[in-house]
């Protein structure tokens, strides 16, 4: 009995410390909600920054402008978890939402762009669409070369409050502020497509754990100028928050409604990339890619027959890159240069980075293969929020090594050529 009564009162006391520690865990939690919604009071009250001024500086001196022609879900989790302060410091101050300027690189070969929509699960969900445009006649107005006065093609909201809800458990009413960007030189919104004179082919590009349609616009319009017809669409993860997840709003469903899209336009032959999360989206969404599946920082060991790319960097802090090797199959070559990388005849090769690329001094992280555009804005509405995230404990890897480092354009330069060629490879052999 004096075993038992002992028993009992050891349970209670335990009871009773855990009760506390949920107390004061309470107590933390709502201490740390004050201290967030302070800190927004206060950078709301900061003068909007001009981004045209911002974005110069986001562009290391050492390189120009002009030369830029899940466990997966991790990395771009922790990348937001230091979003809210930097958004709302310069964006939600500004009706405007965060005016880009993208980079310039002389004249580039127009292409049409479309904003249009897919219903998948009930809801509504964003498709960009960027594809080839009628050839114009020698007799034709060339396009305007000053893009300052046209508005921004691309359009899309940064969910703040979303971002503090998942992380901190703590609804705050934060704005979303919106980004405009992309060249509206050479991306024409709803201009004619070319006409089809065969089949056309199609890819499909998918962003990764809390990232956009727009994270790699850049690459996609590349593709678009050497005659694909690509799309881009927000997953239910997209740090857009442009629609409300359901269980039908799955990754595949959504590549299948974009497939479909695609279709409507001609399209018969498919390839598919992807990064990060997406990476795994590129080898794992079922169904024949007969151009080919790109998985970059992020891939699932593929097994079928479809052509294969995987790229993997050192740096990526996220991802090693020793579980990316594992995804890598039996026989295929792999190189630890990009410009060792040929697509000749072979459908399969891999690019694995050890070391640095484009004259930078570190191999690229998990952030420095998306655009510098979509990293400009998340560095504009991010940056003010370190020092918080750091006082919160959360975890920001990827983002803080790329505040430091702005390596996307020269790892674009560097490794882009590759990719555009591993398709255009495939659709040489059809």
């Amino acid at each position: 009995q004096l075993v038992c009564l002992i028993r009992r009162m050891t349970e209670a006391k335990t009871i009773e410390f855990r009760m506390r520690i949920e107390l004061r865990s309470k107590r933390r939690m709502r201490c740390y909600s004050a201290i967030v919604s302070l800190c927004f009071c206060v950078l709301n009250s900061i003068v909007h920054v001009n981004v045209g001024a911002f974005v110069a500086t986001v562009t290391p001196e050492r390189y120009s402008s002009s030369t830029v022609t899940p466990h997966f879900a991790i990395s771009r989790r922790r990348l937001i978890a230091s979003v809210p302060t930097i958004l709302l410091s310069n964006a939600a101050a500004s009706d405007e939402g965060i005016e880009l300027i993208p980079p310039q690189g002389g004249t580039l070969k127009p292409i049409g762009y479309r904003s249009t929509t897919v219903t998948v699960g009930g809801q509504t969900v964003p498709v960009a669409v960027w594809y080839p445009l009628d050839e114009p006649s020698p007799s034709s107005t060339p396009p305007s070369t000053t893009s300052s006065t046209k508005p921004k093609p691309y359009n899309y909201k940064i969910g703040i409050g979303n971002l503090f809800k998942v992380f901190l458990g703590v609804a705050l009413p934060i704005p979303n502020p919106q980004v405009n960007s992309g060249d509206a030189t050479s991306i024409l919104v709803n201009g004619t497509p070319a006409s089809a004179s065969s089949s056309l082919n199609g890819i499909v590009f998918a962003h990764g754990m809390l990232g956009s349609r727009f994270d790699m616009a850049d690459l996609c319009a590349n593709l678009a100028r050497e005659g694909f017809v690509v799309s881009s669409a927000d997953f239910a993860e997209s740090i857009s928050a442009s629609f409300t997840p359901n269980d039908q709003t799955s990754r595949s469903a959504i590549i299948e409604a974009e497939k479909n899209v695609l279709r409507g336009l001609g399209v018969t032959e498919f390839g598919i990339f992807g990064h990060s999360a997406g990476g795994g989206s590129a080898t794992m969404t079922e169904g024949t890619f007969g151009l080919g599946r790109c998985a970059i920082a992020g891939a699932r060991l593929y097994e079928g027959r479809d052509p294969l790319y995987i790229v993997a960097s050192q740096g990526d802090g996220v991802i090693p890159l020793e579980r990316v090797k594992q995804a890598v199959p039996q026989g295929v070559t792999i190189a630890s240069d990009p410009s060792d990388v040929t697509w000749s005849s072979k459908k399969r090769g891999a690019l694995l980075l050890e070391g640095p690329v484009g004259g930078e001094e570190y191999a690229p992280n998990l952030i420095s293969f998306l655009d510098e555009e979509a990293n400009a804005a998340l560095v504009k509405v991010l940056s003010p929020l370190l020092p918080l995230a750091r006082f919160l404990k959360l975890p920001v890897l990827d983002f803080d090594v790329y505040v430091d480092r702005k390596d996307s354009a020269a790892t674009a330069k560097a490794i882009r050529p590759s990719i555009v060629e591993f398709f255009l490879a495939q659709k040489r052999q059809k």
